[in-house]
């Protein structure tokens, strides 16, 4: 009587799952959700995305499990990192930890810890709940909506501040459902708490998804305009907004994948060169369209800096370097208005230097900082204001100076061993005769070269994008295999 019961309510809770996922999926431009924020007692990362991975976890997960319920192989690594970073943790209590305006310990660990269970259960439902072909397609059905709505308001915005100078308090207002911060003059935010968050999401999960979709010539959408897919329409709309988020280390990202692409087109260009000309001297015909490729490429670099120091202000000294300053690199940084950020990198450094084998622990590393910042720290206005007057503590704000100083180099090599099993995951699903696994496996191939440069501004294990094309790559790879699945695809 009681299976029977269960049977039946196995459609609707199949449903419910499947409409949670979808929620997940078209929540995802939002990071800074007022409501979430105030649960979470942050103003800064708060994706709306996290009240449906939660939800989730409550309904979905437990269910699942014991249903026996099967996930990729690539849910190991991932598994043993998160376990790692939440020993860290444990063992930051065990040693002595420097007073910082007597800031909790016990609340910066649950931080961390709340920070790791939220990035693992992105990874975890992303890898499982698209679990066929027709699912993988809808999700990214959604994306592609979602990614039309950052559009539209993006350049709403962008239009709005260009001819008015301002924004109109109906936007203000509209802005704030959405986010816990305001709107930036001249550059556009979407639905992020800033414009760099803005290009972080664009990089890791839109964009590449779109590029990977026009270079297999893939839509997961059957209708046209003329022979222009949808994705293809909103790769060059996407690129725009990338260009006005102004934000120089996404701007950055994105043009090592297309340097990535230029690569690839050259590899080809020689083989042609070598055939057209029947060329005995291959290695003379590389060096030369090797060294034709240099020139175009540093002329393109140099071209692009030109532009952004006549845009954006704080781009105006990238050509001017004085090699006579105290410290010319710090000098340059701070005048390029990121010297802060090289700040708190080479703290993050420093730190990792004393504590090389486990780190201090996750979401410890900002009692750290007075004892290890540089001394050319403290001519910088906003390190001494976060010092003097901010009572929370200071974070890295680079994912890889803060693995490496958070977890150590235990931690950090196993972050990138897991990376290292995405990246040949997607290469193998690029390699595949359908579609939609080319797609994916491309997509995860993108996001992984703008991840390098990405998270060199973004430290935060609880923002979802790196985490949902990480996952999707595993699903794709378990749910789209036709052959082997129970032998290879499966923990």
């Amino acid at each position: 009587m009681i299976r029977q019961k269960l049977q039946k309510l196995e459609p609707i809770w199949q449903k419910s799952v499947w409409f949670l996922w979808l929620c997940l999926v078209a929540a995802l431009p939002i990071t800074s959700f007022p409501v979430f924020a105030k649960l979470l007692h942050t103003s800064s990362v708060a994706p709306a995305s996290g009240i449906f991975v939660l939800i989730l976890a409550v309904l979905w997960l437990p269910v699942y499990l014991v249903k026996n319920g099967r996930f990729p192989f690539q849910l190991k690594p991932a598994l043993i990192f998160f376990l790692f970073a939440l020993f860290t943790i444990a063992m930051g209590f065990l040693r002595y930890i420097p007073d910082y305006k007597n800031a909790s310990m016990l609340k910066a660990a649950l931080e961390g810890v709340a920070t790791l269970g939220l990035g693992a259960l992105f990874y975890i439902v992303t890898t499982a709940i698209p679990n066929s072909s027709e699912k993988i397609k809808q999700t990214l059905r959604i994306v592609n909506w979602g990614g039309l709505v950052i559009i539209i308001w993006s350049l709403t915005q962008i239009a709005v501040s260009f001819f008015y100078h301002d924004y109109t308090d109906g936007m203000r207002a509209f802005q704030h459902l959405f986010s816990t911060t305001v709107l930036f003059d001249g550059r556009a935010t979407g639905f992020a708490s800033e414009p760099s968050w803005l290009a972080h999401q664009l990089n890791l999960v839109y964009l590449m998804y779109w590029m990977a979709a026009a270079k297999n010539k893939f839509s997961a959408h059957s209708f046209r305009i003329w022979k222009f897919t949808l994705e293809n329409l909103l790769l060059a709309a996407g690129f725009a907004v990338l260009f006005v988020t102004l934000s120089r280390g996404g701007l950055v990202a994105f043009m090592l994948v297309l340097a990535f692409l230029f690569v690839l087109a050259n590899i080809r260009f020689a083989k042609w060169l070598i055939n057209k000309w029947n060329a005995r001297n291959t290695v003379l015909v590389g060096i030369f369209t090797g060294l034709a490729m240099f020139l175009l490429y540093l002329g393109v670099i140099v071209g692009g800096l030109f532009v952004l120091s006549k845009l954006d202000p704080r781009m105006e000294k990238v050509f001017q370097f004085s090699s006579t300053a105290e410290n010319p690199l710090l000098k340059y940084a701070d005048d390029l208005q990121f010297g802060e950020r090289v700040i708190y990198w080479q703290t993050g450094w420093n730190i990792f230097n004393d504590y090389p084998i486990a780190g201090v622990g996750v979401g410890f590393s900002g009692y750290y900082f007075p004892q290890y910042m540089p001394d050319y720290a403290w001519q910088l206005p906003e390190v001494n204001k976060l010092t003097g007057w901010s009572s929370g503590l200071l974070n890295i704000k680079n994912l890889w100076t803060r693995l490496m100083a958070e977890t150590g180099i235990i931690g950090f090599s196993l972050f990138v061993v897991f990376l290292v099993v995405i990246a040949f995951t997607a290469k193998d699903l690029s390699n595949r005769k359908d579609q939609l696994s080319k797609t994916i496996g491309w997509m995860g191939i993108f996001m992984l070269i703008t991840f390098i440069l990405e998270e060199f501004s973004v430290d935060s294990f609880a923002l979802p994008y790196y985490w949902f094309t990480l996952g999707l790559v595993a699903a794709a790879s378990r749910w789209l295999k036709t052959t082997d699945m129970d032998v290879h695809g499966q923990i």
